[in-house]
């Protein structure tokens, strides 16, 4: 795959825009100031392109870049100069021809030479001139690229640059001017719009001034009306004054017996909380008292038992002794008798 491929492959060439249309002016010839510096630097070289053609060139996030391949004199283009056509060896001044096919083709969106077939294209190339672009100073830049002569187009590029910038510098002004002509234009418009308004503002202002000064003097009437109205509620609020003075007065009375009530509230819930706590602590000590006392009746009580059950097997033995008594005074009374009879 060579460069142009693979520049074709992954960006859109500029043949391929120009199958869309022309471009706006200020975009042509920044394209076609980045062409004529890349053929100055080609020819500074000494080198020839050869092969200027819309499809040798790459439009990059940069602006357009410029795809040098080996020329094939054989095929004639819309881009061939007249003397390549005629047999003659290219050089330096077909790049220039081809330069300007290409920038009259980005101007106006059609090519400055075409045929139905070769041989056409080469009558067309050798005889033709390109119709006007509607534009002067593009015309005599363009003019002066694809003479037929070879020696009465521009000899370098520099000279083709100047012309660029200068060209460039008066479409810039050109804008500038149309820019500053339409804002002119519509601040006019705008001025004039406002005063419109300023003045239908007046009018109804001096109406309104007219119908508030005739209102006016029925506003003061009712106005003096409202007054006196007001003067006879002023003394009649000066009363009710008096009256709210004295029920404030009342209230006031009324709330400092209110806060002698709570502070004597007060002093009895004290004198209650340490009643309250007098007696707490009295419980306490008697829970105290009565755990002691019933520890104390549990021990007496225990030690009482084991007495009793002390004297109980106290008992069952004195019990046994009496029996032992008993069966021995039977035996020696038996014994007694035995011996008497």
């Amino acid at each position: 795959m060579t460069a142009l491929d693979e520049i074709t492959n992954g960006s859109l060439t500029l043949g391929q825009r120009l199958a869309e249309g022309p471009l706006p002016l200020p975009e042509a010839l920044r394209y076609a100031m980045m062409l004529a510096e890349a053929l100055r630097q080609i020819h500074d070289s000494g080198r020839t392109c050869g092969a200027v053609l819309p499809s040798n060139m790459a439009i990059t996030d940069t602006g357009l870049e410029l795809i040098v391949t080996p020329s094939r004199a054989a095929t004639i283009t819309p881009y061939t100069a007249p003397e390549v056509v005629q047999g003659h060896p290219p050089d330096f001044r077909g790049d220039i021809f081809a330069f300007g096919a290409i920038v009259y083709e980005m101007v106006t969106g059609r090519r400055a030479f075409a045929g139905g077939n070769a041989d056409a294209l080469a009558v067309s190339l050798t005889t033709s001139v390109p119709p006007p672009s509607g534009n002067l100073a593009i015309d005599h830049l363009v003019g002066n690229c694809l003479a037929k002569d070879p020696t009465g187009r521009c000899q370098r590029m520099q000279k083709v640059i100047l012309e660029l910038k200068l060209l460039t510098f008066a479409a810039h002004r050109a804008e500038a001017v149309t820019h500053h002509q339409g804002v002119t234009a519509a601040i006019r418009a705008e001025t004039a719009h406002l005063e419109a308004r300023l003045a239908a503002l007046l009018q109804t202002h001096e109406k309104a001034i007219i119908d508030m000064q005739e209102a006016s003097g029925d506003a003061i009437s009712e106005l003096r009306g409202r007054l006196s109205n007001v003067d006879s509620e002023l003394a009649s609020a000066k009363v009710r004054t008096a009256l709210v003075e004295a029920l404030c007065q009342r209230n006031t009375m009324h709330v400092e017996q209110v806060q002698q009530n709570i502070e004597a509230i007060e002093g009895s819930v004290t004198g209650v909380r340490d009643g309250i706590d007098f007696l707490s602590q009295s419980a306490t000590e008697l829970r105290e008292y009565v755990g002691a006392s019933i520890h104390e009746f549990e021990r007496t009580q225990k030690s009482q038992s084991t007495a009793i059950a002390s004297v109980v097997a106290g008992q069952s033995q004195t019990d046994d002794v009496v029996e032992g008594v008993v069966e021995a005074v039977d035996l020696l009374h038996t014994i007694m008798l035995d011996r008497t009879e």
